[in-house]
């Protein structure tokens, strides 16, 4: 009986067909990020020059263009080539803007509030859309109480941010972004104050607000 023995192939983990499809992908990514990268500096740049007291000298031009690029980075990693990451994007750099406003001269435009606001309805359906109007109203009508109760801590900029920031995120991301940001910003107060001994001066609330409403839109 005459047997036959089949041709050993070599066990190949990629095929060249296949490696050159995946290096095409991955040049054409390395590519769109170093692009998208190359722009996001500039609009960074484009949008702290805008805020209100903006200097050229101002030392804290490097950590501005650093957090952009972090942020940038960050929503690639979590969300891709994806709506979620340019609404991300867009929702991110205007909060930048914000807080930089508010670090600068304790004011903010309306128009960083109606983008974000804008922002909110981009991939958003229908049935989302109530619960997006409720966290907005919620926790813009909690911070108003605050502004007519503590009139030097809060101001209208604090609200109108917060409540656009709300209903991009919903009710329930906005409420723990609120609480996240104004305890980051109760720690840091009351270092300040024991620093410098002044309990009148003025503080930015909106960057602290901003950190936390960024944290949550990872989650």
């Amino acid at each position: 009986m005459t047997r036959f023995i089949n041709t050993i192939v070599p066990i190949r983990l990629f095929s060249i067909e296949r490696m050159s499809e995946l290096d095409v992908t991955m040049v054409l990514q390395i590519l769109l990020s170093a692009v998208l990268s190359i722009a996001v500096f500039f609009i960074t740049q484009k949008v702290v020059s805008k805020t209100p007291g903006f200097q050229k000298e101002d030392k804290k031009l490097p950590l501005y263009y650093a957090v952009s690029c972090i942020l940038m980075s960050s929503l690639l990693f979590f969300f891709g080539w994806s709506i979620e990451f340019f609404k991300g994007l867009i929702f991110m750099l205007t909060l930048l803007y914000a807080s930089v406003s508010d670090i600068q001269t304790h004011e903010i435009s309306d128009g960083a509030s109606i983008l974000i606001f804008v922002t909110g309805f981009i991939g958003a359906t229908i049935t989302e859309l109530p619960f997006m109007l409720l966290g907005s109203l919620g926790i813009g009508g909690f911070l108003f109480l605050c502004c007519c109760k503590f009139r030097k801590r809060f101001g209208p900029a604090d609200m109108k941010i917060s409540a656009a920031s709300s209903f991009l995120l919903g009710f329930g991301k906005g409420y723990i972004g609120l609480a996240i940001g104004l305890f980051l910003s109760i720690i840091t107060n009351l270092i300040i104050e024991k620093v410098n001994k002044n309990k009148d001066h003025p503080f930015p609330l909106v960057p602290y607000l901003s950190i936390g409403y960024i944290l949550m839109y990872f989650f």
